[in-house]
This record gives C-alpha cells, structure tokens and sequence, in this order.
C-alpha cells in the first residue's frame, strides 16, 4: 500500500513556491520574490500582515509609504514574519512593499487600504464571505478525493474577488488536521487510513507545544498546502478575517465516553494559536469591543489584538461581529454556553446600539440548520433505533440515512447552549431599524432561511436572515455523506426558506448602502464545468431593507 510520506508533504508545500527561491515569481503580473503567502489585516488606523517565505531570512522589513517596520519571526526557521502597523490615517490607501536586510526589494509594491473611521459615513461597502476552505488534496489511495483541488478553490477565490470586496471574512475551518479523533475513531477503516496518513505525515506529539521543532514541522508540511499554498499572494490587497472553529484546534467537534475535543485541550490550543501566528492575521482592535475579552491579551501577541471575537467596522455604515464557537465552549448545563458570557454581553449590546447602519452576526457555528452534530445550538440528533443518550453519527455507512429528532438525548449536549441562542436571537429580533442577519459556515452547504420563532419565541415581527454562505473547499465531506442526513432546520425552528439548502461548493457577496443590505449567493460543485466558474452567477439575490 502507497505510503504519503514527509517528502511528499513538504514537497507539496513548497509546490507554493514554484520556484520562488530561483528570482521574482509573478503572479497576476507581480513579482512577489520567494513570497509564499501573504495575509493582511486592517482596521482604521493599523494594518496587521503575515507573510512566509520560501527561504529562511535573517530580518524582514515592511516598507508603508516608505515608513519601515521590522519583521516579527514567529516560527524556528526563519521563514514566517508577522508586522503590526499602527498610527495609520483612516480611509487611505497605502503603498506597501517587502525588503530584505541589505534594503532590496523582495517584492513589487502593493496597495492596501485603511477603513474609514467609525464615525465616518461611508456610502458602500462589499464583503466576501465563506467557510471551510481547508483540506488537503492527493489524499493517497482515494479514488474520489475528500476536497476540492486546491487549483479549483483557487478559482472560485479569483471569481469570488473579481467582485472586489473591501474585506473577506473566512469562517472557520482553515485546515484538517484531527489526530485524536481520527486515531481513536469507532470506525477500524477510519482508524487505519488515519495511522496511515500519520505515519507518513509524523504524529503530533501531543504532550509537547506547537514550536517543538518535531510539532512545527508536522503542522507546516500539513498547513502550508492547505493555507499557504492555497491564498499565496491572492489577499494582498484585501483586508482578511479569518474566525477559528472546531477542525482550527486540530479536532472535530466529537463527544462520546473517551473523548470530548472542545472546549480544546491543551495540546489543542497550543497548536491552534501557533497556525494562527504563522498563517493568519489576530483581528485589530475595534473602539467598540472590550479590549480584555476572553482570547485577547496574550502576552505573545502585539497589543490590542484578539484571537477570538472580532470586528469589521466600516465607519457608521457596517459592523460585523464576528465569534469563534469553539475555544470558549463551556459544559456547564443550563449555564452553559458556545461562546463566553463577556462575548455573549458584547454581542447583544452591540446589536441593541443601532447607531450603525448595517449590522452583521457572524458565528463560526451556524444558526437555523442541524445536522445532527454534537456541538450545535439544537438538540436534534440522528434517530439510530437504540436506548440511551445518541451520540453524534459520523462515518456512517454509504447510503446510511437517518432521521433527526429531539425525543432521544444527544451525548453530553447542554442545554445552555441552546438558552444562548435564544438570547441572541432575541437581541437580533428586538432591533427596531435594522433586521437581523446572520452570515455562518461549517455546515458544507449553502443557503438562505428567514427565523419566523424559535421555541415560544416569535420573531414574525422582525424575522432573521439566516445564510449558510457556502464551503470553499468541500469534495465528498457533505453532511448527507458524513453525517446520513442533509442539513435540516432544526425542530425547535419555524423558518421560511428562501433558497433551499444545497449541499454545493460557493460563497457570498454582501454589498451595503444606508438604506439596504444586498445578498448574493454563487454555487458550483465538482461534476460541473470548470470553466463556468470564471463567469459564475448569483444563484439567489435577496434585498434586505432597513426598517427605520
């Protein structure tokens, strides 16, 4: 049986490169030197980046209207940097460019843009939106690959910032890499082809940190692929939130008698901070968020920056409040819940201030559908016949399918989380000018429902958008497939559909003015035409209007 080896891992890493190291590698005409991904964030006046390198350098400088500011290495080898720009104006464009330590210039010049200020009146503004975009391809012995090829979610990325979008918001799922989970599966098969994977990849040593040189090598030759590889240089020019979820703290989110992967172990969150420190911007410091949030103030990160809870704010126009509904879950029953009570308060007193105009929820666990899951706002769970608490159905068998309900336990769900989500929802509901919209991923599918009550509430007044905004990355891993059911509203749910859940690669256009919120939603799966992606359409369009 074929063995993926290290050498093949890390050989497919630095397929990134291209060659990189050998003179100034082009891409869409600028020369970007041995750059292999660079990832910028923005706020009003600070700009956050990160970058890797083919090679190992000694320093780094990034150059912002000629202003120069060192490099942090953030990695054993000298080849990831983090720079933290602050003192910036707003709503200005900048020039930015890379040099080396002798003052030559790596890279071509490239523009990025402060937002304008929070007080400010801006009269548009376009965010991309999707999830799950990790994965990785050329999985050995598969005749039909997990995910799509990183050339195809490279694709959809072009069409999706053809668009242009003044920032991009990626929920959750940046990368596949659940040791325990797959090793200590109930399923032989599952279990086998995981000691397999990890054999030729190296096993995480679990009871070590993330920057042991073992560790950062096993979480480079894994990670690179799948973000590096996968954004190279795409994102220069636009703002990037990327919000963790469950597979972000190297486990899917899994209960049964051995083995409960959130709120995340140690190992979990040791490994999950150190690819978010190599990969991937914190988010920037907004004037409306409590700066000590659970997730911020870590003594290894720059000042200011969370981990955790973020925002898009674009001057009085738009705010999105974006949360990561894994590293503070709690199981604490009816007290429970995905996200810190603290988050929770910010969240609901943002959404009740409607000083700005367009509000946007963004949760790294969706809102309105079920699959049946273990980490999920609903208590549905897959009807499988037998007596006792269910646990959560995964790797069920080909053409398996179950029926969901909530008459059976659901293994160690806690009903907190679902008083959490009533609150939320109320808050969202309450608004008098603005309806409630909610942008969420995890899920593998897309689609867009209207939450008319929830339990004994009833939302018929001021009904919330719920959009699914579409998985980048997805091959074979829908929940029909992995879970035996597609997504489905859950039973405590009165909701419209608008456009019918369907389990298709895509993302999501957002685009708003004072007076509207427009959604518009695209959709391709494998099977279909390559090529129509270059030109792909909104399958469903929908205008949200302000209500005062």
């Amino acid at each position: 049986m074929a063995k993926w080896t290290r050498r093949q891992f890390i050989q497919s890493a630095s397929i990134a490169a291209g060659g990189l190291a050998s003179g100034a590698y082009a891409q869409d005409g600028w020369k970007r030197g041995d750059v292999v991904h660079l990832i910028p964030g923005a706020n009003h006046e600070r700009f956050a980046v990160k970058c890797s390198f083919a090679s190992s350098r000694g320093s780094v400088k990034l150059k912002v209207d000629g202003r120069s500011v060192s490099g942090k290495p953030v990695d054993n080898d000298g080849k990831y940097f983090s720079f933290d720009v602050g003192g910036l104006k707003p709503d200005r464009e900048y020039k930015l460019q890379l040099f080396d330590s002798k003052d030559k210039a790596i890279t071509d010049s490239w523009p990025l843009s402060t937002f304008p200020a929070p007080d400010a009146s801006p009269p548009s503004v376009r965010l991309l939106t999707y999830t799950c975009a990790g994965g990785t391809e050329d999985i050995p012995n598969r005749q039909v690959q997990s995910f799509l090829a990183i050339a195809q979610r490279q694709r959809l990325l072009r069409r999706a910032l053809s668009f242009r979008p003044h920032a991009m918001i990626a929920i959750g799922d940046h990368f596949y890499l659940d040791q325990r989970t797959q090793l200590e599966s109930k399923h032989e098969a599952v279990r086998e082809r995981a000691a397999e994977f990890y054999n030729g990849l190296g096993r995480l040593n679990l009871a070590e940190p993330a920057q042991a040189p073992h560790n950062e090598l096993a979480i480079k030759s894994s990670c690179e692929p799948q973000i590096a590889r996968l954004y190279e240089t795409m994102l220069r020019s636009t703002p990037s939130y990327f919000v963790n979820d469950d597979h972000d703290y190297f486990e899917n989110d899994e209960a049964w008698d051995s083995l409960v992967t959130l709120p995340p172990h140690a190992y979990q969150l040791s490994f999950g901070r150190h690819v978010r420190n190599l990969f991937i911007p914190e988010f920037l410091p907004d004037v409306a968020r409590p700066e000590l949030m659970s997730g911020a103030g870590a003594g290894d990160r720059e000042a200011g920056v969370s981990e955790s809870y973020g925002t898009f704010r674009y001057g009085d126009l738009a705010e999105a409040l974006i949360y990561d509904c894994a590293r503070f879950l709690s199981l604490k029953g009816d007290a429970a819940g995905l996200i810190a009570p603290e988050a929770e308060k910010w969240l609901v007193d943002r959404t009740k201030d409607q000083s700005v105009r367009n509000l946007l929820h963004v949760p790294s666990h969706p809102f309105g559908w079920t699959a049946g899951k273990w980490r999920e706002w609903y208590a549905d769970v897959a009807d499988t016949g037998a007596d006792g608490p269910a646990v959560a159905a995964t790797q069920i068998r080909t053409g398996e399918r179950f029926r969901l309900t909530t008459d059976r336990e659901k293994f160690m769900w806690q009903k907190g989380w679902f008083g959490q989500h009533q609150r939320i929802l109320s808050a969202l509901a309450d608004q008098e000018k603005r309806s409630g919209v909610i942008l969420s991923g995890d899920l593998h599918a897309t689609g867009h429902g209207l939450i008319q009550k929830s339990n004994s509430l009833n939302f018929s007044r001021n009904p919330v958008h719920a959009i699914l905004t579409g998985p980048l990355g997805t091959g074979t891993g829908w929940p029909s497939g992995g879970r035996g059911t597609p997504p489905l509203i859950a039973t405590a749910l009165g909701m419209d559909n608008l456009a019918e859940v369907q389990e298709k690669n895509g993302f999501t256009i957002v685009d708003m003015t004072p007076d509207e919120t427009v959604v518009r939603m695209f959709q391709w799966k494998r099977g279909e035409p390559e090529e129509a992606i270059d030109s792909l359409e909104p399958y469903h369009t929908y205008t949200i209007r302000r209500r005062g």
